[in-house]
Order: C-alpha cells, then sequence, then structure tokens
C-alpha cells in the first residue's frame, strides 16, 4: 500500500507539474506578446516625439519667416505710399503744366477741332534725350533771331490774308447751310413721290406674283450706311445725299413654308430669277410711256406652266386700251418677244393685237420672198402623205 500511495503521489505531482509547466509557457508567451506591443509603441512614442520635435523646429522658423515677410511688406509699404504721394505730386504738376502750354498754344480750336499745331507736335521725338535736344536746338534758334523788317512785313501780310481766308471761309459755310437747307426742301417731294411710285410697282407686282401661285414685293432699298454708322436722322449731313447706296430691292417667295427672300443667284434657280424679272418688268410698264418694247428670249427657261402664265401677262398687258382718246402718251407700246419657239396651243394667241412674225434664214431658204407659196407647201405635204400611206399599204399586204 505504501508503494501505491507513492505512485499516485507520483502521478499526481507529475500532473501538477505539467499543469504549472503549461500555465508557465502560457504566461511567457504572453509576456513576449506584450514585450513585442511595448516595443512597438516604444518606437511610435519615439518616432512621434521627433515628429514634434520637427514640427516645432518648422514652426520656429516658419515664424521667423513670418516676421521677416512682415518687416519686408511694411518697408514696401511705405515705399509704395512715398511712390504714390510723388506720383500724385507729378502728376498735378503736369496737369498744371498742360492747362499752361494749352492756353499760350492751344491744340485745338473751340469747336473741338484740330489746329495745325497738333500736327507739328505729333512730329516731336517721343525720347526724353531727343526731346531736349531739339529743345535745345529751339532756343538757338530763338536767341539767333535779329530785328528783320521784311520778316515783320511778311507776317502782317501773311497775318491779313489768313483774316480775309477766315471771312471767306464763313461766307462759304453760311452759303453751305443755305444750299443744305433747299436740298431738303427739294428732297422730302421727291422722295415721297419716288416712294409712292415704287408702292405702285410693288402692288402691280405682287398681284402678278400671286396669280403664279407665289408671292412678292418691292422695295425702296437705302442702303446700310445708316446702320453702319449709327445715325438714325436721314436729315443729317452726313446722309444728306447718300443716294449711291440706294436701289431697288425685289423680294419673292416661290414656297409656302419660306419667308420673302431678296431675289439672288445665290438663293433661287434661273427660272424663278426668269419669273420675277418678267413680272416685275411687267409691273413697271405701265409706270411709263414708250413707243416698244423688246425683249429677246424671256420665256426659256420657264417650265410650261409659267411659261404660259407669263405669256398670259405679256399680251395682257401689251393690248391695254388707252386711257385717254386721242392722247399720244396715253398707250402701252408695242412689244417685240423674240424667241426661238413658244409653246402649243397658247390661247391669248387669239388676241387680234398679237401678231406672229416666223423669221426664216440659211442657206436653204428661198434666194426670193416671191417663192414663198403656201398652195404648193400644202399639195407638197399631201403628195407626201399619200406616199406614207401607199407605203403602209404594201407593207401590210406583204404580211
Amino acid at each position: 500500500e505504501v508503494s501505491r500511495d507513492s505512485a499516485d503521489e507520483k502521478r499526481r505531482i507529475r500532473s501538477n507539474l505539467r499543469q504549472n509547466i503549461k500555465q508557465y509557457l502560457s504566461s511567457l508567451e504572453s509576456a513576449s506578446a506584450h514585450y513585442d506591443e511595448y516595443l512597438k509603441l516604444s518606437c511610435e512614442i519615439a518616432g512621434i516625439d521627433m515628429t514634434e520635435e520637427g514640427k516645432r523646429q518648422m514652426l520656429a522658423n516658419m515664424n521667423d519667416k513670418k516676421v521677416e515677410a512682415e518687416m519686408q511688406f511694411r518697408q514696401i509699404e511705405g515705399e509704395y505710399a512715398r511712390i504714390s504721394e510723388d506720383y500724385n505730386r507729378k502728376r498735378h504738376e503736369l496737369q498744371q503744366i498742360k492747362e499752361e502750354a494749352q492756353r499760350i498754344a492751344p491744340i485745338t480750336d473751340e469747336n473741338g477741332n484740330d489746329l495745325p499745331l497738333k500736327e507739328e507736335l505729333s512730329k516731336l521725338p517721343e525720347n526724353l534725350t531727343e526731346l531736349e535736344e531739339a529743345m535745345d536746338d529751339t532756343r538757338e534758334k530763338i536767341n539767333s533771331i535779329v530785328d528783320n523788317p521784311e520778316v515783320m512785313r511778311r507776317y502782317e501780310q501773311q497775318k491779313r490774308q489768313l483774316e480775309d481766308m477766315k471771312d471767306q471761309l464763313e461766307n462759304l459755310n453760311e452759303n453751305k447751310a443755305e444750299k443744305k437747307n433747299a436740298l431738303k426742301q427739294k428732297r422730302r417731294p421727291w422722295e415721297n413721290a419716288l416712294q409712292n411710285i415704287v408702292e405702285k410697282v410693288s402692288n402691280l407686282f405682287s398681284g402678278y406674283m400671286e396669280e403664279l401661285g407665289c408671292a412678292g414685293e418691292v422695295q425702296l432699298a437705302k442702303g446700310d450706311e445708316l446702320s453702319k454708322r449709327g445715325s438714325t436722322n436721314e436729315d443729317s449731313d452726313e446722309n444728306l445725299g447718300n443716294f449711291k447706296d440706294w436701289g431697288v430691292q425685289i423680294k419673292v417667295k416661290f414656297r409656302d413654308k419660306s419667308d420673302l427672300q431678296v431675289l439672288s443667284a445665290q438663293v433661287h434657280s434661273g427660272g424663278e430669277r426668269s419669273v420675277s424679272t418678267i413680272m416685275y418688268l411687267m409691273a413697271m410698264q405701265n409706270m411709263m410711256v414708250s413707243p416698244f418694247r423688246c425683249v429677246d428670249e424671256i420665256n426659256q427657261g420657264l417650265d410650261e406652266r409659267n411659261e404660259r402664265l407669263v405669256f398670259k401677262r405679256i399680251v395682257q398687258n401689251s393690248t391695254l386700251p388707252p386711257e385717254v382718246e386721242d392722247d399720244p402718251t396715253s398707250h402701252c407700246g408695242q412689244y417685240f418677244l423674240i424667241t426661238p419657239k413658244l409653246l402649243p396651243n397658247l390661247t391669248d394667241m387669239e388676241n387680234e393685237d398679237v401678231t406672229v412674225h416666223c423669221i426664216f434664214n440659211g442657206p436653204l431658204n428661198f434666194k426670193n420672198f416671191g417663192d414663198w407659196n403656201v398652195d404648193d407647201f400644202l399639195e407638197s405635204k399631201k403628195r407626201m402623205c399619200k406616199m406614207e400611206d401607199s407605203g403602209s399599204s404594201k407593207r401590210l399586204k406583204q404580211n
């Protein structure tokens, strides 16, 4: 039993020893982990201390630079104040000198017009050194002047001539104002009459274009010079008599969804321009008296519909009865339409005032006008038709 108890005691001791060893090893591992954490934290604390010291040093350097910059700023500010004060003083002195110079030798007159002295001053050098040299030369010339009666006589003579020219200029300005007023008085009724004529032509042109299923109008264009100059007063001196930019402006529209546009080769086709031109000529025809009018191939380039409508309009305008009987100026005049071809079945050709002239020319024509015989032509045509009919009959029998 003693030996059994001893063995049990050994096992218990071994068991306790194992547990103590395990606890020791566990404590040792925990201590090692804490030691590693301690080292890591120690390194971080050391880094933080070093960074904080560096930051303190940087802050001290920045404070030193700030103090230095503030000192430089105060110095610059004081220099700026001194320069500004000197600049204002020099500017005031320059203004006084300029006023004195303007009083002694003005470069503009009372109306603000430049005097000859301004052009002379513009020829002076801009460099200060060269300007001082020019002043020295001028002083020497002034000092070298001596009393010369001939010079004084010529000066007085030119002075009198200048006064005479001023009087003549004043008279010319007065005459100019009178002429301008007279021109303004004549321009108003003339412009109103011109505007009335343009409106009449525009009304006729609009009606003729409407018959074609289109639209159009005629305007009096006064150019764009007024808008370029920014002036809205047409009676001003600048705009008075400015007729070189005036003209008649034709606006047309051939499609319902489009707007009226100025007639031009860039926008409209050749046929559209031809139709517009013909209708414009027809609208102007009643505004002037002429014994005859002659147009060449005006119907070329038109489609069949427009050509028929245009021909109808030409016939209507060219066969109007005189408005006043026994008045040699109250007529529409003759109208010669020269064309290489006409459309068939033009009903307006039946008008008794329309005459057709067929001009034949070439090497195969008759040598004498008396050789022209319509009956011979008809007989020749009949023979040709019979020959064609007989030839057709023979071919039918053969088949």
